[in-house]
C-alpha cells in the first residue's frame, strides 16, 4: 500500500509540473552567428590553423564591439588575434576573422581552430580528428 501511494504522488507530481508548463530539459541555446562574416575576406580562407586547445573559450563579448578571433592558433591572447601571424619568419597564412556580436553576454569561442562556424564553437573540438591532434599548444 505504502509503495502504491508513493508511485501515486510521484505521477501525481509530475502532471502537476507539466501542467504548469514546467520542460524537464533546458532549450537548446542559440546558435551565434558573425554578422560581419559577408564583410571581411578573411571569412573565405578554406584552411584552418593548428589546434590550439580541445575546448572551448568562454568568453564576455560585448554589442557592437569589433574583435579580431585567431584562426592560426599561435596567438599568445587565444582565443582572440593578438598578430603573431604579422611575423614573417613563421610564415602563417591563416588570417584573423573579425567579428562583432548583437548581445552583450558570454560566448563560447572555438580554441581547436577547427570550427565551421568561426569564431563560435560548434562542437568540432569532440571530433576523432581533433581529438587526435598532435600539433595542441599547452
Amino acid at each position: 500500500m505504502l509503495h502504491r501511494n508513493i508511485r501515486y504522488n510521484l505521477v501525481n507530481n509530475f502532471m502537476k509540473s507539466f501542467q504548469a508548463g514546467y520542460v524537464t530539459k533546458p532549450p537548446k541555446p542559440e546558435i551565434p552567428s558573425n554578422p560581419l562574416k559577408k564583410v571581411y575576406a578573411a571569412n573565405e580562407q578554406l584552411d584552418n590553423g593548428i589546434v590550439y586547445d580541445r575546448k572551448p573559450f568562454k568568453l564576455t563579448l560585448e554589442e557592437g564591439k569589433t574583435y579580431a578571433w585567431c584562426l592560426c592558433g599561435r596567438s599568445k591572447s587565444q582565443p582572440l588575434c593578438d598578430g603573431t601571424h604579422k611575423d614573417v619568419f613563421l610564415k602563417i597564412t591563416q588570417r584573423p576573422i573579425i567579428f562583432k556580436v548583437e548581445k552583450t553576454k558570454d560566448y563560447w569561442l572555438c580554441n581547436c581552430k577547427q570550427t565551421k562556424n568561426r569564431p563560435f564553437c560548434d562542437g568540432t573540438h569532440k571530433s576523432k580528428e581533433v581529438m587526435e591532434a598532435t600539433t595542441i599548444r599547452v
